[in-house]
């Protein structure tokens, strides 16, 4: 390891500005230091810093090193995190928004088993249908539908699910000349509405053309869980998750229309994301959620 200490040596006196600040720094002299550098290039044959400024200033081979040196040491940080984790059990606090719908169709079911797979994390598990600010709100895992833009967060897909038009069985019977979205405009249907925003469905036509339709439906709500109940009621048609109502299909409470269509609300983002804050190295509790709820949801089992 003495060759990757020379390398931190010379990365932190060039973050530092100076020998005596990453002599203080790294609890060395800054004669140590100084001869430690004198030793690399030595080893490397080319000069690294110029020595004939009054500061400590870089040479253009020793810039085109540092870049390089950076890189191996967050490299080594990387792999000597991953070493740890490998003897560590993740454990802590763990604060996860969702969805209300998605939450408790989709995921809820899933926790006794991460539970029993990781006993030392304690979840808190909240859910809403208002977006969260992940910093803000101190969450470290927030699950959404449709994709984020935000490059300041990691997006990981834990499931590809479309979004379905759904009806009760008897309800399905009595319209059954459903032949065409546009037939939607003269049939009851239950929206999701945010706010008092006008109910705008989506649909890919036969040409792959992306056409829109003006929905008045018969009951309006923010959350997903009430348009899935009443859909089983018999109330109207509803536009939902398919990961949230597939189960209700296969058991046959629910029936889907138009399938030769694809439908969205507001964006065909096809599919449940998890999103959580950049860490150079994540956490062992994050990533312990993450990667059990994207193999689960792979399940047939777990997604039935």
């Amino acid at each position: 390891m003495k060759a990757l200490d020379s390398l931190r040596i010379f990365v932190i006196t060039q973050r530092k500005g100076s020998l005596s600040a990453a002599a203080r720094s790294l609890a060395l002299s800054p004669a140590t230091i100084s001869r430690r550098i004198s030793a690399l290039e030595e080893e490397l044959g080319v000069q690294l810093v110029d020595r004939t400024s009054r500061n400590l200033k870089v040479t253009e081979a020793g810039q085109a090193f540092l870049e390089h040196a950076e890189h191996v040491l967050e490299a080594m940080a990387a792999a000597e995190q991953a070493a740890r984790d490998a003897r560590q059990r993740p454990e802590g606090r763990l604060r996860i928004h969702s969805r209300t719908q998605i939450g408790i169709r989709v995921i809820a079911p899933l926790l006794p088993r991460f539970a029993q797979q990781y006993p030392d994390i304690q979840v808190e598990y909240e859910l809403s249908e208002h977006p969260v600010n992940i910093v803000e709100q101190d969450f470290d895992i927030d699950i959404r539908t449709g994709e984020s833009n935000d490059s300041g967060f990691v997006i990981k897909r834990l499931l590809s699910s479309d979004e379905v038009l759904v009806a009760s069985p008897a309800f399905a019977q009595r319209h059954a000349r459903i032949r065409h979205p546009n037939d939607l405009a003269r049939l009851p249907c239950l929206t999701y509405r945010r706010e008092q925003e006008a109910t705008t469905w989506k649909y890919i036509d036969a040409e792959g053309a992306q056409q829109e339709l003006a929905i008045k439906g018969v009951l309006s709500s923010n959350n997903g869980e009430v348009l899935r109940l009443a859909a089983m009621g018999g109330m109207g048609i509803a536009l939902l998750s398919e990961s949230a109502v597939r189960a209700d299909i296969q058991a046959g409470t629910l029936v889907r229309l138009l399938a030769d269509y694809r439908f969205a609300v507001r964006q065909f983002s096809n599919g449940v994301f998890a999103v959580f804050r950049q860490h150079r190295t994540l956490p062992l509790k994050v990533r312990a959620f993450v990667d059990f709820m994207a193999e689960a949801l792979r399940e047939p089992t777990a997604r039935g």
